[in-house]
């Protein structure tokens, strides 16, 4: 018997609007939230790869997060981007305890995978070197996975 995937703690994310996005309302779609910061190298490889899956898969599906870890005092999102997806901020406390991992042990870029429940299904460190390009396929068979499954019992999707 396996155990059944932990249910994701809630997340508010702040769009530079000033907008919160609360993850729990990602659910009834697969989502893939990316978590990134300035001083990642691999920040803008990784929002190209979730804004190529979210025009692939269609929004009807399929939602698509970056999250800014830490978005220091003045910083500004336009150094993020342009990228499609919802671009937004939240504390590193609070992206830690969302994803029940130590803060010394919390790096980004990371990416996070939900089930149409919001049940946190995968949690992926982003590699370096040649594995980067391995990661992007795999992260495309772990959607195809989720969207596979289909609608949780009772949700209208």
């Amino acid at each position: 018997m396996t155990a059944a995937p932990p249910t994701a703690t809630d997340l508010v994310i702040t769009s530079r609007a000033g907008e919160t996005l609360a993850l729990s309302t990602l659910r009834g779609k697969v989502a893939i939230v990316a978590f990134i910061s300035k001083a990642a190298c691999h920040t803008g490889p990784v929002m190209e790869i979730i804004d190529q899956l979210w025009l692939e898969i269609g929004a009807s599906q399929f939602a698509a997060v970056g999250c800014v870890v830490d978005l220091e005092r003045g910083e500004q999102f336009r150094e993020y981007g342009p990228f499609m997806v919802p671009l937004g901020a939240a504390p590193r406390r609070a992206v830690a305890d969302y994803l029940k991992v130590s803060m010394s042990g919390f790096g980004v870029p990371q990416f996070i995978l939900l089930d149409r429940s919001g049940k946190q299904r995968f949690l992926l460190g982003v590699p370096r070197g040649d594995e980067f390009l391995e990661m992007v396929d795999n992260i495309r068979k772990l959607v195809d996975l989720l969207l596979d499954e289909g609608s949780p019992a009772g949700a209208n999707s």
